[in-house]
């Protein structure tokens, strides 16, 4: 089982999840996966998707374009490090197989 797209997340502060929505290799393009994970299982994994705006500006330091991404951006923002979120559903249900969800059509 590998992961091949992740479709949407949207992390719930006030739950404390993280909701994905994601397709495996297995899965048609009119199927989806959708879960809800709790952000302190992530942390025990040792990632750390959920990145402030000072991080995510941090990635373009250098820019000229600062200004633009500044105005932007506001304190109850959470930006998702893709690749560590992709890295994190395939090591999670690499180990935890029984909680990968049934893909749904949609």
């Amino acid at each position: 089982m590998e992961i091949r797209e992740i479709v949407s997340y949207y992390v719930n502060n006030a739950a404390e999840t993280l909701e994905v929505s994601f397709r495996t290799l297995d899965d048609e393009d009119n199927q989806l996966r959708n879960d809800e994970i709790p952000i302190v299982e992530i942390s025990a994994f040792g990632y750390d998707i959920i990145k402030s705006d000072s991080e995510f500006l941090d990635e373009f330091s250098g820019d000229n374009d600062d200004d633009f991404f500044e105005s932007f951006l506001s304190d109850d923002i959470d930006y998702i490090d893709h690749q560590e979120l992709l890295s994190f559903l395939n090591e999670y249900y690499t180990i935890y197989q029984e909680k990968l969800p049934k893909s749904e059509l949609f």
